[in-house]
Formats: C-alpha cells, sequence, structure tokens
C-alpha cells in the first residue's frame, strides 16, 4: 500500500512547493500581509462563503431564498454556481475574520487534488512511471489557465474531476466499469453545472478520440455502439445531478437566461495568431482577464510532444485524424463568436473569456502523454532540427511583429531556451531513465514556476489588514441594527468594499453582485434611477421617497474625518455617492469612522395600493426614473389628489467654458466637443439653477454619463456618482437650502461626449410627510420572519385593493391570507409582487418552496434507480454466459 501511495505522496511535495514558494513571493495570509481577495474572489465570493457558512451553522433556509441578496432573491441558482463544492466545507473550521486564509488553503487543496487526480489518470490509463507522471500532472496543474483563472476558486473543482471523468470515460468504453465515470460526472455537474457543463461538450468529441484511440481498426459500427454507451451514461450521470440541475434550471430562467439572445453571427473573437501567441512563458497581463484570447500554454514540453504526436507512426492515422477534428472544434470556438458562446451556455462571458479553455490545455497534455509514452529510443536528427528550427521561426515572427503587451523579448527567449533544453534532454542516450527524467522534471517544475510568477506578478492583491479593517469596523456598526426575527427591515451604507457586504455580515440589504442575480431586480433599480447592469444592482443614490418605499431603516455612512481614525494599513471609508439629503434622518449613533442615521418611519415591507397596479397599462418607463417614482407615489396615496410630488424646474443658464456644442440633435441629444489648446485648460460645461426652498431636489443625469468620460463638481465640491449607467439616474441637487447661485460642472474626460440633456426636479416633502401620517395605520407589521418565510397583519382602507411588497416577483412564493391561499401577481413590468385584498384587518403568511427542488428529487431519483438496473443487468447477464459457458464445456 506504502509503495502505491509513495509516487502520489512525491507528486504532494512537488506542488507543495510549488504553492507555497508562490504563496510566500507573493505574501499571501499566511505567509504575508497580502490576500488573494482580488477581482471576483474578493468583490463577490469572499462574501459568499461568509454566508455559506452562516446558511449552514445557522440559517439554513438560506439554501432556497435570501433578503442578504439584493432586496431579496432566490438561492439555488447561487449555491449550484458558487458554492457546492465539497471543499468548501473546509470554511466552517474557519472564524469569518480569517477567511482569507482559508481561501489560501482551499485554493492549495483543489490545486494538489487536481494534481492528484490528472497523476492517477495518466498511470491508470496510459501506465506512466513515477517522474513523467509528476511532471505531466505539474503540467496540468500549473498551466496558464489554472495560474489566471485560480481566482475564480469554484471553477478549479473542473479541473479536479475532469482526469477522474476521463479515465471513468476510458473504463465505460473498454467496457470495465461505468461507476466512476457516472459517478465522477454527477458530482461535476452538482459541484458546479457551469463548468460541468463545458466538461460534457468537451466530452462529446473527445469520447470520438477515446473510441477511436481504442480500436485496434476503425470500425464504425462498434464506434456508434460505443458512443451509444457514452450517451446514456452520460444522460444518467444528468438525471442523477438533477437535485441540483432541475432547480438551477428554473433560476437560470430567472436570471441569467433572461438575457440569453442568440444569434447566427459570425463576428470573429480573435484570430489563430491571437490565439497562438499564448504559447509563449508569460502570456498574459491584466487586460487579458477582460478581453484576451485563450490561456492554453501547458508548458513547452507538451508542444514539443503535441508536435511529435503527429509524426509517430506508432500512433495511429484514426487517432490523428479524430484529434485534428478536435483541435477544429477548438479553433473555430476561439476564432468566432458563435462557437465561443455555445460553451459558454449562449451568452458572451463578461471578462474571463474562453473559460472552458482548460478542456484544450487537457486534450494537448493527452496528445503529450500519448507521443512521450511511444517515443523512440533516439529520435530522427532531421526531425528534432525541423521542430528546432519551427520553434525558432514561430519566436522570431513575434518578435518582428511586436503586436502584444503581454510578449516581450525575455518572455520569448526563455520560451526558446526551454524548448531547446527539452530538445536535448529527450534526444540524450538512456542509460538511466530516472536520471534524465529527474533533469526533465526540473526544467519543467522551473518553467512552469516561471510561467506562474510571471503572470501572478501582473495581478494587484488586497492587503489582509485592509480587509480585517473594514470587516470589523462595519460589523462594530451593525451592532444591534440587524432586525430581529418579528419585525422586518433594511439596512444600507453609503461606503462599500463589496456589493454583497450583506451576506458577509448578515443583514437585510439592498445591494448585490453576482452572475445569479433575477434579471428583474436590476431592471427595477434601473426604472428607479439606481445603479444598475446585467450582474448586479446597488442602491447609493435613492430619493427620501425610495428610502421609505424599500423599508430601509438603516443607514451607515462615514464620518466627515473618518479618515484621521484610519490606521495607516487601515481601509478608508467613503460615501460611493454624494447624498445631501441623509440629513434628513436623524443620527442614532455614532463612532469614531462610522455615523448611523435612523429612518424612523417608511412604508414596511408591504403596503396597500390602489388596484389600478394590476392594470395593463401601469407599467415602468424605461429612462423616466423620476416619472417612475411617480407612479409608485401616485399607487400609495390613492385618496390624494393626482398633482405630482416632483416639479420640473428649467435651469437658469447653461455656460460652457472650452466645449462647443456640435449638434443639438433633436433637442435632447447634445453633442459636446472638447476644444482645450493645452493641460491648463478645462473642458466643463456648467448648469446654473437656483433653489427657492429647503425641499429636496434632484438631477436626473442621462445615461451616457459615466466616471470614463466626465467627472462632477457640485458648486465646486466633488460631486461622487457611482458608474456606469445603464439608464438615467437620480442623484440630490439639493437639501435644505435656498440659493441662487448653485452650479453644477460636468468636465469632459474624453475629446467628445453625446449625451441627453440634464434634468432639474423639486420634491414637495412637507406634502409628502403628511401623506406618510395617512400611511401609517395600513402598512404590513411584521410579527415573524426568516428567509423564506414571514407573517404579519395588515388593515386595508379599500374594497378592492391590492398590497404591494418590496419582494422580487417568483412564482415560487406560496401566500394565504387568513388562510386562504393567494396567487401572487407580477406587477410593475414584471419586477414586484403583490396581492389583491378586500378591507378589513388580514393575516398574511408567505413562505418560499420552489416545487423545482422535488422535481429534481424525482430526476436524481430516476437517475440513480436507472443505474442500478443497468448494473443488475450486467450482473444478471454476466451470470447468465458464465452458466451457459459452464454448461458447454461440461458437455464437452
Amino acid at each position: 500500500m506504502i509503495n502505491k501511495l509513495k509516487p502520489y505522496l512525491l507528486n504532494t511535495l512537488f506542488v507543495s512547493i510549488f504553492f507555497v514558494g508562490l504563496a510566500m513571493i507573493f505574501k499571501f495570509a499566511p505567509f504575508g500581509k497580502d490576500t488573494m481577495l482580488t477581482v471576483d474572489l474578493g468583490q463577490q465570493y469572499i462574501d459568499f462563503f461568509s454566508m455559506y457558512k452562516e446558511t449552514l451553522t445557522q440559517s439554513p433556509e438560506m439554501l432556497l431564498y435570501s433578503f442578504e441578496k439584493a432586496i431579496g432573491g432566490e438561492m439555488i441558482g447561487l449555491w449550484a454556481y458558487y458554492l457546492l463544492s465539497p471543499f468548501n466545507l473546509i470554511f466552517l473550521l474557519f472564524n469569518e475574520s480569517n477567511f482569507e486564509v482559508a481561501v489560501t488553503l482551499i485554493t492549495y487543496l483543489k490545486l494538489l487534488a487536481s494534481s492528484l487526480t490528472f497523476m492517477y489518470f495518466s498511470r491508470q490509463k496510459y501506465e506512466l512511471s513515477t517522474l513523467p507522471s509528476i511532471i505531466f500532472s505539474l503540467s496540468y496543474t500549473f498551466m496558464s489557465y489554472t495560474i489566471v483563472y485560480q481566482l475564480n476558486i469554484m471553477w478549479l473543482d473542473g479541473l479536479v474531476l475532469l482526469p477522474l471523468i476521463a479515465l471513468g470515460l476510458d473504463q465505460l468504453i473498454s467496457g470495465k466499469s461505468r461507476l466512476l465515470y457516472v459517478g465522477s460526472l454527477a458530482i461535476m455537474l452538482i459541484a458546479n453545472y457551469y463548468i460541468g457543463y463545458m466538461i460534457c461538450l468537451f466530452l462529446a468529441i473527445y469520447a470520438l478520440y477515446v473510441i477511436v484511440e481504442k480500436q485496434v481498426a476503425f470500425n464504425l459500427k462498434e464506434t456508434i455502439i460505443s458512443y451509444f454507451r457514452f450517451g446514456i451514461h452520460s444522460i444518467i450521470a444528468a438525471l442523477i445531478a438533477g437535485i441540483t440541475l432541475i432547480p438551477t434550471y428554473y433560476s437560470l430562467t430567472q436570471n441569467k437566461g433572461s438575457y440569453l439572445e442568440f444569434e447566427l453571427d459570425w463576428e470573429v473573437a480573435h484570430t489563430i495568431q491571437d490565439v497562438a501567441s499564448k504559447l509563449f512563458v508569460g502570456s498574459f497581463n491584466f487586460d487579458e482577464m477582460s478581453s484576451g484570447s485563450p490561456n492554453i500554454y501547458a508548458g513547452m514540453l507538451v508542444i514539443l510532444f503535441v508536435g511529435l504526436f503527429f509524426i509517430n507512426k506508432k500512433i495511429k492515422l484514426s487517432e490523428k485524424i479524430v484529434a485534428i477534428l478536435i483541435f477544429t472544434v477548438f479553433a473555430l470556438s476561439f476564432r468566432f463568436d458563435l462557437f465561443n458562446k455555445l460553451w459558454h451556455g449562449g451568452q458572451f462571458p463578461i471578462w474571463y473569456h474562453f473559460r472552458f479553455s482548460f478542456t484544450t490545455s487537457f486534450f494537448l497534455l493527452v496528445m503529450a502523454i500519448k507521443a512521450f509514452k511511444n517515443q523512440p529510443k533516439r529520435f530522427p536528427l532531421g526531425v528534432l532540427i525541423t521542430a528546432i528550427v519551427a520553434m525558432a521561426l514561430f519566436s522570431g515572427y513575434y518578435l518582428w511583429i511586436d503586436e502584444y503587451t503581454f510578449l516581450n523579448d525575455i518572455n520569448i527567449f526563455i520560451s526558446l531556451a526551454f524548448f531547446l533544453a527539452f530538445v536535448i534532454i529527450i534526444q540524450l542516450e538512456r542509460p538511466k531513465k530516472i536520471i534524465l527524467n529527474s533533469v526533465l522534471l526540473v526544467f519543467v517544475f522551473s518553467e512552469l514556476f516561471i510561467n506562474a510568477y510571471i503572470i501572478m506578478s501582473d495581478i494587484n492583491y488586497v492587503q489582509q489588514s485592509k480587509f480585517e479593517d473594514y470587516t470589523e469596523t462595519l460589523n462594530q456598526s451593525l451592532a444591534g441594527l440587524r432586525h430581529p426575527d418579528n419585525d422586518f427591515y433594511r439596512i444600507n451604507k453609503t461606503f462599500m468594499r463589496t456589493k454583497n457586504e450583506a451576506m458577509y455580515t448578515h443583514y437585510s440589504g439592498m445591494d448585490h453582485f453576482g452572475s445569479t442575480i433575477e434579471a428583474h431586480v436590476p431592471e427595477l433599480y434601473g426604472y428607479l434611477g439606481l445603479p444598475d447592469g446585467n450582474g448586479f444592482a446597488t442602491y447609493t443614490n435613492g430619493t427620501l421617497f425610495l428610502d421609505d418605499f424599500f423599508n430601509i431603516r438603516y443607514f451607515l455612512a462615514p464620518t466627515t474625518n473618518s479618515s484621521e481614525h484610519t490606521v495607516d494599513e487601515g481601509y478608508v471609508l467613503y460615501p460611493e455617492a454624494t447624498d445631501l439629503d441623509m440629513e434628513f434622518h436623524p443620527i442614532s449613533t455614532q463612532y469614531s469612522r462610522v455615523k448611523v442615521y435612523e429612518n424612523e418611519r417608511n412604508f414596511g415591507l408591504g403596503m396597500e395600493v390602489s388596484s389600478d397596479i394590476a392594470s395593463d397599462g401601469t407599467e415602468f418607463t424605461s429612462h423616466r426614473p423620476i416619472e417612475n417614482q411617480e407612479l409608485l407615489l401616485s399607487l400609495i396615496d390613492y385618496n390624494g389628489n393626482g398633482a405630482p410630488y416632483f416639479t420640473e424646474h428649467d435651469f437658469t443658464n447653461v455656460t460652457y467654458e472650452n466645449v462647443e456644442v456640435a449638434d443639438t440633435g433633436d433637442g435632447d441629444y447634445y453633442t459636446y466637443v472638447d476644444t482645450t489648446e493645452n493641460d491648463a485648460q478645462t473642458p466643463r460645461i456648467r448648469w446654473h439653477f437656483e433653489t427657492t426652498s429647503r425641499n429636496p431636489y434632484y438631477f436626473s443625469i442621462p445615461s451616457q454619463f459615466s466616471s470614463k468620460n466626465v467627472s462632477f463638481d457640485l458648486n465646486s465640491n466633488h460631486y461622487r456618482f457611482y458608474s456606469p449607467f445603464r439608464r438615467r439616474q437620480v442623484y440630490n441637487a439639493s437639501y435644505d437650502t435656498v440659493r441662487e447661485d448653485q452650479y453644477f460642472d460636468v468636465e469632459l474626460v474624453e475629446e467628445e461626449l453625446q449625451a441627453n440633456l440634464l434634468e432639474l426636479y423639486e420634491f414637495d416633502l412637507a406634502r409628502y410627510e403628511d401623506m406618510m401620517d395617512t400611511k401609517e395605520d395600513n402598512k404590513f407589521n411584521v410579527t415573524q420572519s426568516s428567509h423564506n418565510h414571514i407573517e404579519g397583519n395588515i388593515t386595508i382602507e379599500q374594497d378592492d385593493a391590492y398590497v404591494l411588497f418590496t419582494i422580487p416577483y417568483d412564482a415560487a412564493w406560496n401566500i394565504t391570507v387568513d388562510g386562504e391561499s393567494v396567487e401572487p401577481v407580477s406587477v410593475l413590468s414584471d419586477t414586484l409582487m403583490a396581492i389583491p385584498m378586500t378591507s378589513g384587518q388580514h393575516n398574511v403568511e408567505l413562505t418560499y418552496f420552489p416545487r423545482s427542488v422535488v422535481f429534481g428529487g424525482i430526476s436524481s431519483l430516476i437517475g440513480l434507480i436507472s443505474l442500478v438496473g443497468i448494473i443488475y443487468w450486467d450482473r444478471k447477464t454476466s451470470q447468465k454466459n458464465i452458466s451457459v459457458e459452464t454448461d458447454s464445456n461440461t458437455s464437452d
């Protein structure tokens, strides 16, 4: 037993030295003061991990639904995409204050596991000896894809399981066993359906290679039968994984799937030249994350043996043909957006393009191993000279064109040097293979380490002290604010480290950033003049009315001298947007760096509204946020006189400094051109306005403005705003100030800007407060709440009314009124949820449970029964055949 484990223990040693070496160089906790919490790992996943622990230890209902996700949202999709990796159980062993250390540990363990599974695959399938199996497992584990995408920690499970799935496929095609294939594929689809889907697409073409590889000579009938066997067992694996796949499919129809617009376009993504530019050491920089070509580099040794694969006479022609066909599929996928989208579920990925390219590297390694295993004792000299010349010309070409910022002379010469070294090593006499393989291992280890170092050096990492300081400060500020079980309200912050901090510090918040956010939540925010995008919604600039509408009880904001109380390596707090009317709310608590405002009354989680809300014409209008807020006010103020609460005002004047209006379009779409002649001049548009009351005034800012093309000043003070815009946004212009000479400056950052006009509105605060007084007795009073169950009562005035909940519409909500089931209605452009109600006092109960969970459980049961049935049938057939053979031998 020990002898069998020795190769894997040796491999563990090399992986550990590699990873710890990098962790020490880049000072990742616990080896230094920095963390791996950068890009999405720091902006999304770390908060999800905290919610993961909270769910498994305190609030299991968050497996289904959570109010820590924006204004509420289903959670099955988020769990399936981010959190179902078995490795995440390690977070349960850590305090949240030390999660950055847990991230380092889990990353290491996933990389180690991927190395061990690939080593097992290479030894079982190709019978590689210890050192060669370590060489190729290191090449797999520390290929460029892994180094670049390791920050997307949930995708690494695909690297761990792919070798086991591939080995299981080999056993399945060989007729040995089906359990490894079905089991490992089912686990993959459960752990991360997204990467699992990509692996399934890869298997659809890779299975052909395995089938042909197993045949002595190509046989079409045998190929069809084997491929059918592969297909059936793949379906069984998917059925077993149905417990997550079916609920996830429902989730996708609410978020990512709703954005799906698949078109047969042939737009070129990358040329062959672009793809080949990644076949050098360290061929990456940070810009490549957002728009780069695929990361397929797995080492010069792999490139060398892939070339030798096609000239190796021991490898069948049919294998080479299928390999070319597979490379054709990859080439088309890298070149055309159409095929790239297929790999990503029909959508073009935002950042991290070609997320499936690890399958390309895997297949390159398979070919390299096959060529390595079948290499002659000595290669013909002409073959090696041809390889060297080809590599020299390839390198020279990229030196000559000099088109890629991530490639320089050093990268290319290092790559060429390693290539030459590998050519020499494989050609040396081999009296002792262990010596040459040891030398080969040292060179491969060194090359991969250099590659990893160059890539990781181009990424900025978050200081551990800043992360811990911020989370401690936020937790301190939230003390005593989180709502009890017999109440419900939301909390919002004007400062932000991430948009998911409600999940890290566990409160009902207003923000969220994630691939599984329901599409209608950002839509709702956009309609109301708040920042939104395909994957996020954030509440940075709510009006006084929206604060009440969304039932926000507390606001956290930095103190004016917060920076003075921040330690040298602490996190500096600053507001994401200028929010002048925050001062309307009294301060309930003040710390040295944070002050807490309390909104003493609001509309509650649900409110009585006019029955007009269910009318066909009651919809939001895009790019008209003030009108949409006015619509909500009219529905709530059903007994009012119908007069608007927002009044539009003209600007007293607009002046241009070093800016020319080149075109006025249709009167509301101007083209502004920078006319500055030197850097000392500033291109500025100034909107002058006056405020004749102490009411809140708001700007409606056009969607074309962003931090990339403009900066703002209000009365010569820097004005903060959240970018990017997808629709018009509403921001404070003035509060509690009567002044004739106010002005708002828009400074151009780019040479030309095309945008709609700025608008100015005054909000009738006195009338609004009078209306609020009348609504105090007609809001939904929560008496019991959890993430998937809310109970309360409400008194209705109208004979024919609706109760509008500030909960995103979801058909999985089961609602009863006085014990009678009521079907929720999707209202306001399918964003929020309402129920019909008659006059009087009513008890309302809301419970969230998606039926897709039941269907998923049935699917898994069918899959398991099918697997057991096939195994039973096999054994019965096998015993019958043995019995027949025994009888035949006896009669003979």
